[in-house]
């Protein structure tokens, strides 16, 4: 805690970052809402979507690689602009002379690729919906529940595989028949579409006019892209974003971004295209801003992350984006190598995380690096959006000691803050602007409760103002409203704050907790252990997995310490118990988004056996207390 402390009230200055800042315009009403906006509008761009800059690059910077990935002997394949270009007008042009539209869309189901990209932007170009799904949906689904709820809500014209072969039992599932085409890329079965014969088919005058006419008829309330969101249910919820929707998103970029418009941004990214951040975001920069963007292969798990390290030995990004439990373990791997540390340093701008809050501790250790390696700090940028807002809600980019402020909505974008009953600082927050979602397909009951009597969308999140004093300080993710409980004695408990609260406290020995506690009389805690950290308690750890240090006594002690270090408090601050588990949460069963949240519900209630053991009167030998 000592080096937390001194890391937090360090002098070492920041790298300057170039985001522009706008006054915050605040109408308090007399019930205690607060409606907060930018004082400056979104500039007026005339692209209609991300697609729309292919053609200024593919003419300024016809020869820079757009999109890199591994290919199979683990060197980098690169796709320039000048390609990309002619490839997005080329599959652009098939797919119309094929009849596919507005009313007839293509599905994903396979990971982001060079391929992909293609594909993705060609349909937006000329006005084709496209679902990109989770393809954890058919490949590691027991059931293809959600795979069969996916094509209910959109049935698609046309499917894209990387590999036809690795995604039969999938397509087989599906049924599609004569209804629906198979597009892939490898092992291409007959009657199926080969990636290789669709982008040689010869781009005629004529199919550059059909391209261009299909570009032209396109209208703001079409659908670009549609998305899908679980929530806590697991039942797929199709977000319907349109070009408007991504002209808002690339309007905010104009002004947010601008000063990438000097230089060739480089980016690398593991973020799923099938996800807001990931897709709208991080892949709509690049496009924006005629960046060279890699695609990371590695993951944040062990095994993967290997990949990802690898890749910042060689990528020396513009800016990094990524999950907070990604960045919690490359804090380990920039603290023992050097040489990495300071070529991710090197040329980023800033930092960014999203999809959950970033443990204070794992920001400590970062910026102590940083000092270390460069004799600078690296600002952390953040915001609040979801898939509904596209990506697109109020962004941070001010330096602080710590980690945690969303910042202040942006141009754009208007939030009110609602007043939780609870009477602790805390605000519901809900969004307007033109980038938030047009409804959730096919089910008009679930968008009519998502908006309130104004038009503001419902995100369910909680927050707190950085500075009561002082509202343009800042906002504070104050966790999701749904997730909060009150223990037997009537006392609230903030889910998300406790949360971090145990990771910080116990760092770096886990990755991430279930907090459990409703209708019970006091706080414990389920959480998976950070396997490199724990095996390095001791020497008689080192080997052990997952498994066994869950209920190694040395592991079991080390919590047991942590636990007793917590300051003191009331019943809704101290974890009383704490039990780790083996099994990775599951995305089958809804307990983790491929983004990394964990849903605190769905794990609570496919591991109540865990939850009842935790709250037995006397605990099990392997169950860490606070007493």
């Amino acid at each position: 805690m000592t080096q937390q402390r001194s890391a937090a009230q360090s002098t070492v200055s920041y790298r300057t970052v170039r985001i522009p800042q706008h006054r915050i315009l605040t109408e308090r009403r007399p019930d205690g809402t607060l409606i907060l906006r930018s004082s400056k509008p979104p500039p007026d761009i005339a692209q209609f979507s991300f697609a729309d800059f292919i053609p200024q690059w593919a003419r300024l910077r016809g020869d820079a690689p757009a999109f890199c990935e591994r290919d199979a002997t683990g060197a980098w394949r690169r796709l320039n602009w000048r390609e990309l270009w002619r490839q997005v007008q080329t599959v652009g042009a098939a797919l119309l002379e094929h009849g596919f539209g507005q009313t007839r869309p293509l599905m994903l189901l396979s990971g982001n690729s060079v391929e992909q990209a293609v594909l993705l932007l060609a349909c937006e170009y000329v006005g084709i919906p496209v679902a990109p799904v989770s393809p954890s949906y058919s490949l590691l689904s027991k059931d293809f529940v959600r795979l069969h709820g996916v094509a209910e809500l959109v049935p698609p014209a046309a499917v894209f595989v990387q590999d036809a072969s690795a995604f039969a039992k999938a397509l087989d599932v599906l049924r599609l028949g004569e209804r629906s085409t198979v597009i892939a890329v490898h092992n291409a079965q007959p009657g199926q579409w080969s990636w290789a014969d669709l982008i040689t088919t010869e781009l005629t005058p004529a199919r550059q006019d059909t391209v261009e006419t299909a570009h032209a008829a396109i209208r703001s309330e079409y659908t670009a892209r549609v998305l899908f969101t679980s929530g806590s249910t697991g039942v797929p919820k199709g977000v319907n974003l349109t070009y408007g929707n991504f002209k808002a998103v690339a309007a905010y970029y104009a002004d947010n971004l601008a000063f990438l418009l000097g230089e060739q941004p480089v980016f690398l990214d593991w973020l799923p295209w099938y996800h807001g951040l990931g897709g709208v975001l991080n892949f709509g920069r690049s496009v924006q801003f005629g960046a060279t963007h890699y695609i990371d292969d590695g993951r944040p798990m062990p095994g993967l992350i290997e990949k990802t390290v690898r890749n910042l030995r060689e990528v020396a990004p513009t800016i990094f984006t990524t999950v907070p439990s990604a960045w919690a373990i490359l804090a380990a791997e920039l603290e023992r190598d050097e040489a990495l540390a300071r070529n991710l340093f090197s040329k980023a701008h800033f930092f960014g995380y999203g999809g959950a809050s970033l443990p204070q501790s794992v920001w400590e250790r970062i910026q102590a690096v940083a000092e270390r390696t460069i004799g600078e700090r690296i600002v952390f940028c953040t915001g609040l959006a979801s898939t509904e807002t596209c990506g697109m809600g109020t962004y941070c980019s001010q330096p602080g000691n710590t980690s945690g402020n969303i910042g202040m909505p942006v141009p754009g974008s208007k939030v009110k803050l609602i007043p939780l009953e609870s009477g602790d600082g805390r605000y519901e927050i809900r969004m307007r602007g033109a980038n938030i979602f047009a409804g959730y397909i096919k089910h008009p009951e679930l968008t009519a409760a998502a908006f309130d009597e104004e038009g503001f969308f419902r995100l369910g999140d909680a927050v707190r103002l950085a500075d009561p004093a002082d509202v343009t300080r800042g906002l504070l993710f104050a966790g999701r409203v749904v997730e909060d409980f009150k223990l037997t004695n009537g006392t609230w408990v903030r889910t998300g704050g406790v949360r971090l609260t145990l990771l910080d406290l116990c760092a770096p020995l886990l990755t991430d907790a279930v907090i459990c506690g409703h209708d019970n009389s006091y706080i414990a805690a389920l959480a998976w252990p950070n396997v490199a950290a724990c095996q390095q308690l001791a020497p008689e750890l080192s080997g052990l997995d997952a498994a066994a240090l869950s209920q190694h006594p040395t592991v079991v002690a080390a919590l047991c310490e942590r636990l007793q270090a917590q300051r003191p408090g009331g019943a809704s601050l101290h974890i009383e118990r704490l039990m780790l588990m083996a099994e990775p949460p599951s995305a089958d069963a809804n307990e983790i988004a491929d983004k990394g949240y964990v849903n605190q519900a769905a794990t609570r209630n496919r591991r109540a056996h865990l939850v009842d053991e935790l709250y037995r009167e006397s605990p099990a030998a392997h169950i860490a207390s606070f007493r």
